[in-house]
C-alpha cells in the first residue's frame, strides 16, 4: 500500500510536465528533440516558472481592469487570491487522493490550471490588438474582464465535452484471404479523480453496443494508483467485467498504471475478466496478439518484439498492442501486422495538441498510419488525463474493421 501511494505521488507532479510526452530515462525515447527535452529537469524549471509569470501577468491585467473601470486598486486580493490558488496547485499535484478535501484540492487546482492558459492566451491575444489599435482604457478593462469570463466558458464546455464518448471507426486491408474481424481498441482511461464508475458504466455499454469480436486497451487504465478503497475497486472491477467480447478483453499497462508485481492490480484484473498480456502473447484463432511490458519504473524489460514474435503462429496477422506508439518503430522492423496504441490523448486540449504533435512527431502522434508493411493505430483516449477538459479532441471508442 504504501509503495502504491509513493508511485502515486511520483506520477501526479510528473504528469504536468510530462502529459502525452515520453520520459525518455524509462527505456523509450521519442526522437524530436523538442519531445527530449520536455522530460529533463530544465523543462520542470521552465514549466514552474512560466505558472508564476502567468499569475503575475494575469493578476496585473485583472488589476488594471478593476482600476480602470471602478477607479479601486484590488491588486493586493487579487495577486493573493491568484498566489494561493497557485499554492493549492503545487501542493494538490504532489498529494495523494486520499481524502475528500483533496479531491476538491485537486479539481479545483486541474481547472485553475487550465484558466491560467487560455485567460493569459486571451490577455496576449487583447494587448496585441490593443498595441496595435491602440484601444481606449476602458474598452481593454473590459475586454480583460470579458477573457476571464470567455475563459470560464471555455472550461465549462470543456468539461462537458471530455465527458463524451464518441466512436471512430477505421478500415484496415492487411490481405486478402477472405477473413475479417471487428476489434475494438481502449486506452487511457485513466481511472481515478475524474474517472470513475457512471463514465465507466456509459464506456462499457457504448462498446457492448459495437458487438465487437475482441475488446483490447492499450495502457494508462488507471491514473497513477490504483484507489485504496477495495470496495470502490471491486465495483470498478465488476463494471469493466460487463465488457462482450466472444475473443475476450485484453489489455497492458501504461506509465500511469502501478506496477505488474503489484497484487492488488493483478487481483483486478482477474476480478474484471481482462487477461493482462506483460511481454507475451496470445494465441487467438485468428491472430497473434502480442501484449508489451508498459513503461512503469525503471525495473521494467521490455523483451525484444523480435524473441516475442518467434513465438507467433506467422501464418496468422500479428496485432501487437503497446501503450506507446515509439514503439511502431520496432513493430514495422519486425514485420507486425498492427500495432494498436495510446498516450498522446491527441494533446488533449488546444494548443496542448500542438506541442505533442510537435514533441512526438507526425507518425506518432494520432490516428492511423501504415509504416512499411505495417498499419497502426494510435487512439486519443478514452478518459482524460489529469485536466477534466477536452477542447478540440475527443474522448474515444475505437472500432477497427481489419480485413486480410
Amino acid at each position: 500500500m504504501q509503495k502504491s501511494a509513493a508511485s502515486c505521488r511520483r506520477a501526479s507532479f510528473a504528469s504536468l510536465r510530462q502529459a502525452a510526452f515520453i520520459d525518455v530515462r524509462k527505456g523509450i525515447s521519442v526522437e524530436t528533440k523538442f519531445g527530449k527535452f520536455l522530460t529533463t529537469a530544465a523543462f520542470a524549471k521552465l514549466f514552474l516558472l512560466l505558472l508564476t509569470a502567468a499569475v503575475c501577468y494575469i493578476g496585473l491585467r485583472l488589476g488594471n481592469a478593476v482600476e480602470w473601470l471602478f477607479g479601486r486598486q484590488w491588486y493586493l486580493p487579487i495577486f493573493l487570491l491568484l498566489l494561493a490558488l497557485l499554492l493549492l496547485l503545487a501542493y494538490a499535484q504532489r498529494a495523494g487522493d486520499g481524502t475528500r478535501m483533496l479531491r476538491c484540492c485537486k479539481w479545483i487546482s486541474a481547472y485553475f490550471l487550465c484558466f491560467l492558459l487560455y485567460d493569459v492566451l486571451l490577455l496576449l491575444l487583447i494587448d496585441l490588438t490593443s498595441l496595435l489599435l491602440s484601444l481606449r482604457r476602458i474598452l481593454r478593462a473590459r475586454l480583460i474582464l470579458a477573457a476571464a469570463g470567455l475563459t470560464i466558458a471555455l472550461l465549462f464546455y470543456g468539461s462537458i465535452h471530455a465527458g463524451r464518448l464518441k466512436t471512430v471507426v477505421y478500415s484496415l486491408s492487411m490481405g486478402n484471404r477472405g477473413e475479417r474481424a471487428r476489434l475494438v481498441l481502449l486506452s487511457d482511461l485513466h481511472i481515478g479523480l475524474f474517472i470513475g464508475e457512471v463514465y465507466l458504466s456509459r464506456l462499457a455499454a457504448a462498446v457492448n453496443r459495437l458487438s465487437p469480436e475482441l475488446v483490447v486497451i492499450s495502457g494508462d487504465i488507471f491514473d497513477g494508483c490504483l484507489p485504496s478503497d477495495d470496495n470502490l475497486l471491486h465495483r470498478i472491477a465488476a463494471i469493466l467485467r460487463q465488457l462482450e467480447a466472444p475473443e475476450g478483453v485484453y489489455a497492458v499497462l501504461g506509465n500511469h498504471d502501478p506496477a505488474i508485481t503489484d497484487a492488488r492490480l493483478r487481483r483486478f484484473f482477474e476480478e474484471a475478466n481482462i487477461k493482462l498480456l506483460y511481454n507475451e502473447a496470445a494465441a487467438l484463432p485468428r491472430y497473434t496478439l502480442i501484449g508489451r511490458a508498459g513503461i512503469v519504473d525503471m525495473a521494467d524489460i521490455r523483451t525484444p518484439l523480435q524473441d516475442l514474435m518467434a513465438t507467433a503462429d506467422r501464418a496468422k496477422p500479428t496485432i501487437i498492442l503497446d501503450h506507446d506508439p515509439q514503439g511502431i518503430r520496432e513493430a514495422a522492423a519486425c514485420g507486425a501486422d498492427l500495432v494498436l496504441c495510446g498516450h498522446t490523448h491527441k494533446g488533449q486540449f488546444f494548443p496542448m495538441n500542438l506541442l505533442t504533435k510537435w514533441a512526438n512527431g507526425p507518425a506518432y502522434f494520432y490516428g492511423q498510419g501504415l509504416r512499411s508493411r505495417t498499419h497502426s493505430v494510435i487512439s486519443a483516449g478514452s478518459g482524460f488525463f489529469q485536466l477534466p477538459i477536452r477542447i478540440g479532441t475527443n474522448s474515444e471508442i475505437v472500432l477497427i474493421e481489419a480485413a486480410w
